[in-house]
């Protein structure tokens, strides 16, 4: 594991100098502004909210930053965004509250996700309120068989979110853990930086998925893993995003508008695909290929239901477990895709320590 800054300008690949919340390019002189430490190293718009109006929310949050916790700012996001109904509203923050508890619960049982953390940097693609970061930053330290823990870094393309998640970081004593606010579609990384790759609820938010692909594969080193969750466009159950039942069996060009007419919630920056559309997609990338597979419902997000649909999710929990696993890619709620990544090293610093015994290469895609 090398010791260089991963953290490059987007544009040229060169390193950064940063002074007070502004950075610099050595190359090429582009300057970055930031906040909280955490730089804006975006090439682009979000297909939600334009960068600008993006800050200007942020730099809003940040008026109340010092004055209140991580839940109260949470709440305070909230407010600042009226357009969410009520229901989505609570729905949205017992999602964030409990996501570092259901992400933990997919670590314990998975051996894919605890090789792709145990022996270099992770990267969180997405990271949104750092849920997923939290998880890592708090897990145990020998859970792998390591004493110390990786270096993580969060990426995501709204600064609004990231300040969330640096305010629930620092409230749990993980402030060492990086945030850089930047595109998917050009990540502001060093090519193969990172061992790992964390991409929970992303995927289907970016403008050019291709694209995405393309630069997770370019910034892993080799043998890294690639872990994506994502919602099944085909699932029986309502959209997560917006609650509204069938939305994935409608033509995409009629997508937006029957769920602005149902819930009055903009939907165009969301793109969720079924099974076959993601293997042909992982099939097209630099990957070549990957595994797409169903999983059961966390305990912790099975809590959240209703009792009805908790009985539903248990059922649904049963069935992915055995003769129901094609049913479940089909019209299951969710995807797990994992994919490696294949290839030379190219010239740099020796990593200090050996892969996991896990992560080691195999003549079998993952």
């Amino acid at each position: 594991m090398d010791g260089t800054d991963p953290i490059v300008c987007p544009r040229c690949q060169a390193a950064l100098r940063e002074r007070d919340d502004r950075w610099s390019c050595r190359a090429c002189g582009a300057t970055y502004q930031g906040l909280r430490g955490i730089p804006d190293l975006r090439t682009g718009d979000d297909l939600f909210l334009a960068n600008r109006a993006d800050w200007e929310f942020a730099l809003r949050l940040n008026e109340d930053y010092d004055r209140l916790d991580f839940r109260g700012l949470l709440e305070r996001y909230f407010d600042l965004s009226p357009e969410i109904p009520s229901d989505l509203r609570r729905r949205q923050i017992a999602h964030i509250l409990a996501g570092p508890e259901r992400f933990s619960e997919h670590l314990s049982q998975s051996v894919m996700l605890r090789c792709l953390i145990s022996w270099d940097r992770v990267l969180d693609l997405g990271c949104g309120t750092g849920s997923v970061l939290l998880a890592l930053a708090s897990r145990p330290a020998d859970l792998d068989g390591y004493e110390d823990l990786r270096p993580l870094y969060g990426v995501d393309i709204a600064m609004r979110w990231l300040l969330i998640a640096r305010k629930r970081l620092d409230e749990a004593g993980y402030s060492q853990v990086r945030l850089v606010c930047g595109c998917a579609e050009t990540q502001p990384f060093a090519s193969q930086s990172f061992g790992g790759l964390i991409g929970g609820d992303v995927i289907e938010h970016v403008g050019d998925q291709a694209a995405t692909l393309a630069e997770a594969h370019r910034i892993l080193k080799p043998w890294g893993r690639l872990f994506l969750a994502t919602p099944n466009r085909f699932s029986l159950a309502p959209e997560p995003h917006v609650q509204v039942w069938g939305v994935g069996f409608l033509p995409r060009r009629w997508m937006s508008a029957y769920v602005y007419w149902k819930r009055q919630v903009d939907f165009r920056a969301i793109r969720t695909l079924n099974y076959v559309e993601w293997k042909r997609v992982l099939r097209r990338s630099p990957f070549a290929g990957g595994e797409v597979s169903a999983p059961g419902l966390s305990e912790s997000e099975v809590a959240e239901f209703a009792p009805f649909k908790r009985t539903l999710a248990r059922l649904y929990n049963l069935a992915v477990a055995g003769y129901g696993r094609w049913l479940a890619l089909a019209f299951g709620p969710l995807y797990h895709i994992h994919c490696r990544r294949i290839g030379e090293v190219v010239p740099g610093p020796t990593p200090s320590r050996a892969p996991h015994p896990h992560s080691r290469p195999s003549a079998t895609r993952v």
